[in-house]
C-alpha cells in the first residue's frame, strides 16, 4: 500500500485487493499531509494480501516509540547510536509513513549517509534501521522489513587507535584531577568500557580474589553476559586507594559526584589536547591500548578476546597485526 500523485496533482492510494489485483482509491487532495491522514484512516480498515493488519504510522512517530523502547532495553551507548541514526533518518523521510519505505528508499538513504558522513556511519545506520524495523514487524507496524533486500555494506578495516607508552605518559603528566587520573590508569589496565567503569560499584570488587565481576546488576554490559575481569597490581593499587576514601557505592566519582559519559569524554578530550598528542585519541582508545599492549607482550588473541568480553574472536582479530614478530619468525624457518 502506498501513496502516488497523479498527473492532476491528486494523491491516490494503491493497494492489492484480496484477489491479488492492484487497485487504487483517490484521497481527493493535493496535499501530502492530508493524503497521509486519509491513508492512515483507510489502512486501518484494510488488510494486506497476507491477511495481516498493520498500524500505519509516520516515520517520526515510529522513531519516538522505538527510541522509548530502546531506552528501556538497551545500554546507554546503544541507545545513543539509535538516537543519532533516527535524527538523520527522520530528516530524510520526514513526510513518509514507514509502510511507504521500500528497499530503494533505504538504498538512497545509505548513499546519502556515505556522501555526507562516511561509509562507517552509513553501515551503522543500516544495522540500526534494520533492527528497528524488525521491532516494527513485531509491533504490527510492518509486515516485511525493507532492509532485507538491501545489500550489507562492507567497510574497509580500520586499525585501532591506541596510545604509545610515550604518549600515554604525556597524558598522565597533564591530568590534574586525581579522580580522572585514577579512572585512566584503571581503564588502561583492565580494558573496561567507559560505562562499565562509570557504573562500577564496590560490591563488584573482590580484593581477595583480585577480580571484578560485571554481573549486569548495575549496568547491562554490551554482550549482556556476566564477565569476570582479573586485576593486576596497578589496578588493585588504584582501587585500594579509592576504597580508603570512598563514601558511597560507586567506585569512580568526580569530586564525590557521579560522572556522566559526556562529562568524562569532554574532560578527557581537554587533557588529550593539553598533552599535545593525536587529537583523535579519546577515552575509548584506552580500551584499544589495553588490548594492543597485551598483544605486543605476546598474549594470545584468544585470551585478549576473553578479557575484552568480545562475543566473537573475529572482533579481536583487528589487533592481530601487532603480532608481526610471530609471522616473521614463521617465515625465517624456511632459511
Amino acid at each position: 500500500m502506498f501513496l502516488s500523485k497523479r498527473p492532476n496533482g491528486i494523491y491516490h492510494i494503491y493497494y492489492k485487493k484480496s484477489n491479488g489485483r492492484m487497485t487504487s482509491v483517490s484521497t481527493k487532495t493535493k496535499l501530502k499531509s492530508e493524503a497521509n491522514k486519509f491513508l492512515i484512516k483507510f489502512a486501518s480498515k484494510t488488510t494486506y494480501e497476507n491477511g495481516a493488519k498493520v498500524l500505519p504510522t509516520s516515520v517520526i512517530k515510529f522513531s519516538k516509540e522505538f527510541l522509548k523502547h530502546s531506552e528501556a532495553v538497551h545500554t546507554y551507548w546503544t541507545n545513543y547510536t539509535y538516537k543519532q541514526t533516527f535524527g538523520f533518518f527522520n530528516s530524510f523521510f520526514s513526510d513518509k509513513l514507514i509502510t511507504e519505505i521500500e528497499a530503494s528508499d533505504i538504498n538512497r538513504y545509505v548513499e546519502y549517509r556515505i556522501n555526507t558522513a562516511s561509509i562507517y556511519q552509513a553501515r551503522k545506520d543500516l544495522i540500526n534501521i534494520a533492527a528497528a524495523f524488525n521491532w516494527a514487524i513485531v509491533q504490527g507496524y510492518l509486515n516485511e522489513n525493507p532492509c532485507k533486500n538491501v545489500n550489507r555494506i562492507k567497510v574497509p578495516q580500520k586499525l585501532p587507535l591506541y596510545y604509545s607508552l610515550k604518549d600515554f605518559n604525556k597524558l598522565l603528566g597533564v591530568i590534574d584531577s586525581e579522580d580522572i587520573l585514577d579512572i585512566t590508569i584503571f581503564a588502561v589496565n583492565t580494558g573496561l568500557r567507559q560505562m562499565e567503569l562509570i557504573k562500577l560499584q564496590w560490591q563488584q570488587v573482590s580484593f581477595t580474589d583480585k577480580i571484578l565481576i560485571l554481573d549486569n546488576q548495575n549496568h547491562i554490559t554490551k554482550g549482556k553476559k556476566v564477565r569476570t575481569i582479573p586485576m593486576n597490581s596497578k589496578a588493585l593499587d588504584v582501587l585500594d586507594k579509592r576504597f580508603k576514601n570512598s563514601i558511597g557505592d560507586i567506585v569512580f566519582t568526580y569530586n564525590k559526584e557521579i560522572m556522566s559519559q559526556d562529562f568524562l569524554s569532554h574532560k578527557f578530550a581537554s587533557y588529550v589536547e593539553k598533552a599535545k598528542i593525536n587529537s583523535k585519541l579519546n577515552f575509548h582508545s584506552l580500551r584499544h591500548t589495553f588490548a594492543s599492549w597485551l598483544v605486543q607482550k605476546g598474549v594470545s588473541i584468544y585470551e585478549v578476546s576473553k578479557l575484552l568480553g568480545h562475543a566473537d574472536i573475529k572482533t579481536t582479530q583487528i589487533y592481530a597485526h601487532l603480532r608481526s614478530d610471530d609471522l616473521r619468525n614463521a617465515v625465517e624457518r624456511l632459511d
